[in-house]
């Protein structure tokens, strides 16, 4: 279930939402609004550092940690 970073154009109130739909409609929480801007956001990862992935070197940078598998990781 994919959650959503939004801000409204309306109000300017940045807010998540799950859409489980694509065709779902998606208004905003704080004025109803439905002129929405879709942000994007960066994936979670279980624990790190802003630097790499998994926070231990020698992982790549982020967005994604070498091969998948870092080590400590295991």
């Amino acid at each position: 279930m994919p959650i959503y970073e939004y801000r409204c154009e309306t109000c300017s109130k940045e807010f998540e939402a799950l859409v489980l739909r694509k065709a779902e409609a998606v208004q905003c929480p704080a004025c109803g609004g439905e002129k929405l801007s879709k942000l994007i956001s960066a994936h979670a990862v279980g624990h790190g550092t802003p630097e790499t992935a998994c926070g231990s070197a020698p992982c790549s940078p982020m967005p994604a940690c070498g091969g998948g598998i870092c080590p400590g990781m295991q």
